[in-house]
């Protein structure tokens, strides 16, 4: 602030940030961390709801057979001991068969990844994740065992062998049962349109077009010592060289060089004919040095004008191209060629003018899905640097000629390296390659969240379904028809489920939107669609869910039924 007060015409606005190397490091990547945090955190809390509801009705099952234990001598801390015992070892049984699962998920999620990203350096099964996941595990079994084992503990024992299995449920149950479907549907439903909206996102990203095209492109970075190449035209031979021996490359159809590759230079410059801006205020664009095919080599597109020929030199014309958004933006409905633009300001004489020769479209250097600044393309021969990166267009495979590229820079210069070699299309990867994650993830946990939900249902349906054998026998003696006892056991089902929608949509609605709205790409965090098809889909599969315990509650023998117990 202090020296912005001094020098306001070159200090004015300038900032500096300070933060934490690892809020740094993360901020970008909080936010779909934080949803795939809650996506894990709804899975586990749907995977709890059908654990209890299935230990509940384990419990009540075993209702007289715990009776008989307890007639025998059993105490009460003896049959809760056992039922602990028995769910805390199906808990790690799962856990470690989760364990098992992981190690393949992570191989085949790895394997869906090229080689050379950096995205999946780090992911690999934790030594810590492992102990908390038994962690989980074992308190899962303890909390949602302990329940139904207290309970089953503290039954009427005379009652219980009196009534036999016929016994069933009283309406308390039913209703918890009930709920902790609920429950679950709401959260699949919250989690389902989560993972709607991450897909509809990430397609939009990979539809998107970033200006350029990446297939077939090799990239490689050559460094020059600047005092070995310490004056310009030595520079200009020295990448001359290099382009040409790579363009003569058997396969390679272009090579260019540029500097720096897809953005990262920026520069302020003033506009001829526009007023000098104030202090700090002054526009900016990103600044590429390339040399003649590389918008052939990119795919990029000449709109207007033309490019550079090669013979542009330090003590001629000063020229440039610039973007579409750079012309739009300084030129409105003018047409841009033969305009002139400066680095600095206006009355800056050691600067000079720079002729606009052509316009090209816009690229988003920095990803499909950030912002991106306007772009000025200068030729390497005006101002030459030794050290760039190569670019290479093959008619194949880019990775095919790595080694040529490599010996034809060594023919230049034996002490000049070729490093950092990679295809254009992992660069681009890399860029897409966390919500291609995420989006993988979520969608992952939203079919767990699917499959769990419909195991839910059946489950609590099924044992409804034996429970009221009885009643259901008797409905049928006294007249019911089959369609009616199919409607009474789908309609039970998709009550709960319909129930546990309507919650989980409007929850959804209301908080969802504002968690996912910063991790979403041309996707509204309430896309209409979205919201329609969910709901459908996961009505779908609570009818599916609830369509097996239905037909079998059709197939009740009414005789059998009346005599069993």
């Amino acid at each position: 602030k202090r020296l912005a007060e001094t020098y306001p015409n070159s200090n004015a606005r300038q900032s500096m940030t300070m933060t934490n190397l690892h809020e740094a490091l993360i901020e970008d990547t909080r936010p779909r961390l934080l949803v795939l945090f809650g996506a894990v955190l709804l899975v586990l809390l749907i995977a709890c709801a059908n654990v209890a509801n299935l230990l509940l009705a384990r419990a009540a099952s075993r209702r007289q057979e715990l009776a008989v234990r307890t007639a025998l001598g059993a105490g009460r801390w003896r049959l809760i001991r056992q039922l602990l015992t028995e769910s805390v070892l199906l808990s790690f049984v799962g856990a470690l068969l989760g364990i098992l699962f992981a190690y393949w998920g992570v191989r085949g999620l790895l394997a869906g990844f090229p080689r050379d990203t950096s995205l999946t350096e780090g992911i690999a099964l934790d030594g810590t994740v492992l102990l908390f996941t038994a962690g989980i595990a074992a308190l899962t079994g303890v909390l949602f065992g302990l329940a139904p084992a207290w309970q089953a503990s503290r039954a009427d024992v005379q009652k219980t062998l009196k009534e036999g299995n016929r016994s069933g449920q009283g309406g308390g149950h039913r209703r918890l049962h009930g709920a902790l479907i609920v429950v679950e549907m709401a959260m699949a439903m919250i989690l389902l349109l989560g993972t709607g909206l991450m897909l509809k996102s990430f397609w939009r990203v990979l539809q998107a077009d970033g200006g350029f095209n990446p297939d077939r492109v090799l990239t490689a970075a050559v460094s020059g010592p600047d005092i070995k190449y310490k004056e310009p035209e030595q520079r200009r031979a020295f990448i001359e060289q290099i382009v040409s021996k790579v363009q003569a490359i058997p396969g390679v159809e272009y090579a260019a060089s540029a500097l720096p590759l897809l953005g990262g230079w920026q520069s302020g410059f003033s506009v001829e004919g526009k007023p000098e801006p104030p202090p700090g205020q002054r526009p900016s664009a990103d600044i590429t040095r390339i040399s003649p095919d590389y918008f052939r080599v990119m795919g990029i597109r000449l709109l207007k004008g033309g490019t550079f020929t090669g013979q542009d030199r330090a003590d001629g014309t000063q020229v440039c191209l610039i973007d579409e958004t750079f012309a739009q933006k300084h030129w409105p409905g003018e047409d841009p060629l033969g305009k002139r633009v400066k680095f600095g300001r206006l009355d800056d004489k050691d600067n000079p003018w720079i002729e606009v020769v052509g316009v090209v479209n816009h690229v988003k250097h920095y990803g499909v899905d950030q912002d991106s600044r306007i772009e000025m393309y200068l030729p390497y021969t005006q101002s030459p640097i030794p050290s760039f990166t190569l670019v290479v267009r093959t008619s194949g495979d880019p990775s095919g000629v790595t080694a040529a590229v490599s010996r034809a820079v060594q023919s230049v210069d034996p002490d000049v390296p070729l490093y950092q070699a990679r295809t254009l299309e992992s660069i681009v990867s890399d860029r897409v390659a966390e919500p291609r994650l995420a989006a993988i993830l979520i969608s992952i946990f939203g079919t767990l969240a699917l499959a769990l939900a419909a195991v839910g249902i059946y489950g609590v349906l099924s044992y409804a379904v034996t429970q009221r054998s009885h009643e259901l026998g008797i409905r049928m003696a006294l007249g019911a028809q089959r369609r009616e006892i199919f409607k009474l056991v789908i309609g039970s089902g998709m009550l709960l489920a319909g129930v546990g929608l309507v919650i989980g949509f409007a929850a959804a609605f209301f908080g969802l939107a504002a968690l996912v709205a910063s991790v979403l790409f041309q996707v509204k965090a309430t896309d209409p669609p979205t919201y329609a098809i969910s709901p459908l889909v996961l009505l779908a599969v609570a009818l599916l869910a609830s369509w097996i315990p239905a037909r079998r509650a059709t197939r009740v023998d009414p005789m059998i039924a009346l005599r069993y117990e």
